[in-house]
């Protein structure tokens, strides 16, 4: 995340007081001012003396503003903070050679929840491997116990980078949504064969109830990216969930128009909750009367 430095517009220190705010401004302000500008200044001069002064009553208007200028501080502490924090980690990670260290390190990183440095890490770990010819697999450094902590972790990192609304393109946000429900995927199969985790299973399964039905969403359906409804019966839910998440699905159908496509996945949620809650509009809408929901 950034954030403009104010205190560098005004070229004042951070524990400058009121008055030395004041004086700043006005000092920028005789500068920068339209009615100052020097008609010998070529168009792109005179917009970046615009720009300036513009700049200038920003961080005048929340400097000057005791409440403003103690939530701009605390943001800006907590950002720089955050900067540092990731500074120091890359410069760790750079020092180290081998693998192993620098999965701890990134295990550190997803733990302190500094999912794009950690997610970051990760991905070049998994391009060394492509570069040598092979696949990274984490089983390969910790136990078996550890490994599926940390996949948890990752995927996790993933989902929230994924559906953040950050400056990512929603191509991008996609791809690291779709990375998360392997992961999670992954975890279930695994802990089919071989359980040890059952306390975050729930969990995992109400992640995955999430991003799948971000698969019929807008920004997954202009994507290109719906998945098999299998995906849902798979999950092995209580019937009332999976009947919930039928009709959800049966919705964004209506919203796009696939009334057929609807009218079949809200049968399959009567099928399994003849009384599901809240369906009384979708009916109307698909023209489905009590009597087909019963038969």
């Amino acid at each position: 995340m950034q954030i403009t430095n104010y205190y560098q517009i005004l070229e004042i220190e951070r524990d400058a007081n009121a008055e030395d705010i004041k004086q700043a401004f006005r000092k920028l302000a005789k500068k920068y001012h339209p009615d100052k500008i020097d008609i010998n200044y070529n168009p792109q001069q005179i917009e970046n003396a615009k720009q300036m002064f513009r700049e200038i009553c920003n961080a005048y208007n929340v400097l000057h503003n005791e409440k403003r200028k103690s939530e701009y501080d605390r943001i800006l502490q907590n950002i720089e903070r955050s900067q540092e924090f990731n500074r120091s980690y890359y410069e760790k990670y750079d020092t180290l050679t081998q693998d192993y260290s620098k999965i701890e390190l990134l295990f550190q990183a997803l733990l302190h929840q500094n999912y794009e440095t950690g997610i970051s890490m990760y991905e070049q770990l998994c391009k060394g491997c492509e570069h040598k010819g092979k696949k990274w697999c984490i089983d390969d450094f910790f136990n078996y116990e550890d490994s599926r902590d940390c996949e948890f972790l990752i995927a996790e990192a993933y989902q929230n980078l994924g559906f953040s609304n950050g400056n990512s393109s929603v191509t991008e946000r996609h791809r690291k949504i779709d990375l998360a429900m392997q992961i999670y995927e992954s975890l279930l199969s695994a802990e089919g064969k071989r359980p040890c985790f059952k306390h975050f299973i729930k969990e995992v399964k109400d992640r995955l109830k999430r991003i799948y039905l971000y698969h019929f969403s807008a920004d997954g359906y202009q994507q290109m990216c719906q998945i098999p409804l299998s995906k849902i019966h798979d999950l092995e839910l209580p019937k009332r969930e999976t009947a919930w998440m039928y009709k959800k699905i049966a919705e964004f159908y209506v919203e796009i128009n696939l009334y057929p496509h609807a009218r079949q996945v809200l049968l399959m949620a009567f099928e399994l909750q003849p009384n599901l809650a809240g369906a009384k509009k979708i009916c109307k809408t698909l023209n489905i009367t009590n009597q087909q929901v019963v038969s």
